[in-house]
Formats: structure tokens, C-alpha cells, sequence
């Protein structure tokens, strides 16, 4: 799944703007650490967006 895709079902099931926003901000935390400890960031960030 790319991150288009996975935006859109988290717009589909979030209809509230701060959840959106919160899934985007932790999404970026997923990343870095992800980098961090040497693992795949899209991956990571996808699976915040949709989990």
C-alpha cells in the first residue's frame, strides 16, 4: 500500500480533523525512529496511518 492510499482510509474512518492531524504528527514520529534503528521509514509511517 502506498501513503495515498493509506490516507485515505484514515480519512474514511477519521472524519475529525484534530485525529487526522494527530495521525499525521505521529506518523513522522514513526519515521524517525524507524531511521533511527535502521528499519523501513514508509513502511513504519504507512502502518501509523492506517493503524
Amino acid at each position: 500500500m502506498d501513503r495515498e492510499k493509506a490516507v485515505v482510509l484514515l480519512k474514511k474512518y477519521n472524519e475529525k480533523e484534530f485525529h487526522i492531524r494527530h495521525a499525521f504528527t505521529v506518523e513522522q514520529v514513526m519515521r524517525y525512529f524507524a531511521k533511527e534503528n535502521g528499519y523501513d521509514e514508509d513502511f513504519w509511517g504507512i502502518v501509523r496511518l492506517i493503524a
